[in-house]
């Protein structure tokens, strides 16, 4: 049974390695989009570098 208020749990591909990265394939409808259809190294390496900047903006905007 599962609850309205339950969080919607993806998993990220295993590239998707650090933490960063993983809250921004679990919060991020369009980061996720994007990871899942990136192959290139140097494209996967951008979007965790978004990643990690992504994360830090939330977090500014939390203690704000």
């Amino acid at each position: 049974m599962s609850s309205s208020l339950e969080l919607r749990r993806y998993k990220a591909p295993r590239w998707i390695s650090t933490p960063a990265g993983q809250w921004a394939y679990e919060v991020n409808a369009e980061w996720r989009k994007q990871a899942d259809g990136t192959f290139a190294v140097s494209e996967r390496r951008l979007l965790l570098e978004e990643a990690e900047k992504l994360q830090k903006v939330a977090a500014e905007a939390q203690q704000d």
